[in-house]
């Protein structure tokens, strides 16, 4: 049974990686690139969205990550306030570091990063199979690709329909309003779909000390504070992450902002439906790139090159952060 004021430390921690993963989120970036909305203005909505999403759609994301990856690591009753308190550590280390310099990381990547870090360091087994890391891996994989092609095959299909129906300036403009109205849309539906893919990265260690403990609202409890954390985070930090995706990445119009949105909500929600944890970033990056070739825009390789190697190295940095913590502070539990 965790003592009080164990509880209340943890859920602070988990209350701070939700700002950080919030500080990262790109989710508006592409209505902050066509100036559909202010970056103030996207923030905060995104902060409002983040709660809605982060409460009310599934948990099973949390569940996966918890359960599945290394199944022992979380019943280590031993270990278990350094191990919570070192996989919090660095995932808001390497968010926040990230967001500082604007650059959008995974944090499902930082999670995984540290579990398995420390899995390695306390010799425990991780399931490489497709009941936990195996099928992990293979989202990882799949879904920035779909993202890729979805986008790209509605983005040739929007230009076509636009190239017979658009004959105009006043039709051009006509259907700039209509795909600004689509894209608010499905930005929300994203918005909604990353908080409860996001929300369980930052909450998912905490829920089992909740469960069991009251009712229904009190076990919901994470995710309203995963949620707050994650809007305020969005707020105070994450302006800087929708300048840089919004803007550096491939120059953006209402419609290919629209097939962006729309081709990561679909891959990015589906996967919480499932319960698989799916890397946002790269589904929406690679949703970007795919209606940049898709209009024929030239992408900047610069920024994109950035952007992959953090992917690459976020689990990594941040599995390294784990073990050097969890060594540092063992000996205070």
């Amino acid at each position: 049974m965790v003592s009080v004021a164990m509880l209340i430390v943890l859920v602070v921690i988990s209350l701070l990686l939700a700002f950080a993963i919030g500080a990262n989120d790109e989710t508006f970036a592409s209505v902050v690139g066509v100036k559909r909305l202010s970056v103030r203005t996207a923030v905060l909505m995104g902060a409002v969205i983040a709660i809605i999403g982060g409460f009310f759609l599934s948990d099973q994301v949390g569940k996966t990550l918890r359960d599945d990856i290394s199944p022992q690591l979380f019943i280590d009753e031993v270990n278990q306030y350094p191990i919570l308190i070192s996989i919090y550590v660095a995932m808001a280390i390497s968010l926040i570091l990230a967001s500082v310099f604007g650059l959008p990381i995974s944090s499902t990547e930082a999670l995984v990063g540290a579990i398995i870090g420390l899995s390695f360091a306390l010799g425990y087994k991780v399931d490489w199979g497709w009941t936990g890391m195996g099928k992990v891996l293979i989202t990882w994989l799949i879904s920035p690709i779909i993202g890729f092609t979805i986008s790209f095959l509605i983005m040739k299909l929007v230009r076509v329909i636009l190239g017979k129906t658009v004959k105009s300036f006043r039709q051009h403009e006509s259907a700039n309003n209509v795909f600004g109205v689509l894209l608010l849309v499905m930005v929300v539906w994203t918005g909604l779909a990353r908080a409860g893919n996001d929300i369980n990265n930052a909450i998912a260690p905490i829920v089992p000390l909740f469960e069991g403990q009251g009712g229904y609202w009190y076990e919901r409890l994470p995710l309203l504070i995963g949620g707050v954390g994650l809007g305020l985070g969005l707020i105070i930090i994450g302006w800087r992450v929708l300048k840089t995706l919004g803007n550096d990445v491939v120059e953006l119009t209402p419609e290919s902002a629209f097939v962006t949105e729309g081709s990561a909500a679909v891959v990015i929600f589906l996967a919480v439906i499932i319960g698989i944890p799916v890397s946002g970033t790269m589904v929406l990056v690679s949703s970007f790139m795919g209606a940049g070739v898709g209009m024929n825009k030239p992408l900047n390789y610069k920024t994109v090159r950035m952007i992959v190697l953090f992917v690459i190295l976020t689990p990594l940095i941040s599995g390294l952060i784990a073990v050097g913590c969890y060594y540092a502070i063992r000996g205070l539990f």
